[in-house]
């Protein structure tokens, strides 16, 4: 594991993406995350690929999470955000990107749909954040670490802190989200993690000190993961 501190969000962002370009070729397939967190990084990868430095052509792309309950048009569904944040600014080919279908009226049927598609793949570089209370995707604490494709239940301080983005309405929020699962993201062939703002210092110093590896802390299973890069802030760096 790599730990990497730098003065602000944009910095590590920015460095975040230099390593991005080591890790992938045209052809790779890449793990997405949204929220807050990885706006800066696909900002950067924004403005490479309107410099001409990079296509997205060939580029597969799959999203960790998407809420439960919500229209993909609405402006806070993953799906909307990914097209406003990132798909709608590059060349990528809107055919190889893939966001699990919460909406579908056969729910369990699109659950297994989007287990056999990422059993199916090799996702070279998977782009992840941390909730303050340690879940990755929307794994929450108590996840089985050998759990893949499913439906969870949001913790009420992950509500909580989603509400920001649904006019700090906490009634607004969706209950529910499906999520890769645990097993999905640590077959991934590198983890690029980013997490910033003090409220995530716990997390990361669960993360990437001591030897505790445990489901109520979901992101300690990353320390058995091969190549891990943890991109920080000066408030979320524990030391």
């Amino acid at each position: 594991m790599k730990y990497l501190v730098f003065e602000t969000k944009k910095d590590a962002s920015k460095k975040a993406y230099e390593i991005l370009k080591q890790l992938i070729n045209k052809n790779s397939t890449l793990g997405l995350a949204t929220g807050s967190t990885p706006i800066d990084l696909y900002h950067e990868m924004i403005e490479d690929f309107k410099k001409g430095n990079f296509s997205y052509k060939n580029i597969k792309s799959y999203n960790l999470d998407e809420y439960v309950g919500i229209n993909y048009d609405h402006p806070e569904s993953y799906h909307k955000f990914m097209e406003t944040n990132l798909f709608n600014h590059i060349d990528i080919d809107k055919n190889n990107t893939h966001i699990p279908n919460a909406g579908a009226k056969n729910l369990k049927q699109a659950l297994e749909d989007y287990q056999n598609e990422l059993n199916n793949t090799v996702i070279d570089v998977q782009i992840l954040g941390v909730g303050s209370n340690g879940h990755i995707g929307f794994n929450e604490p108590g996840t089985s670490f050998e759990t893949g494709v499913h439906v969870v239940d949001l913790k009420e301080e992950t509500i909580k802190a989603n509400s920001r983005f649904f006019d700090n309405n906490i009634d607004l929020v969706p209950k529910q989200a499906v999520t890769m699962g645990i097993n999905d993201i640590m077959r991934a062939k590198h983890i690029i993690l980013l997490a910033f703002g003090k409220e995530k210092k716990e997390a990361i110093k669960y993360l990437t000190s001591g030897d505790l590896i445990d489901e109520n802390v979901p992101c300690t299973i990353l320390k058995k993961h091969p190549s891990v890069y943890v991109f920080v802030d000066k408030e979320a760096d524990y030391k």
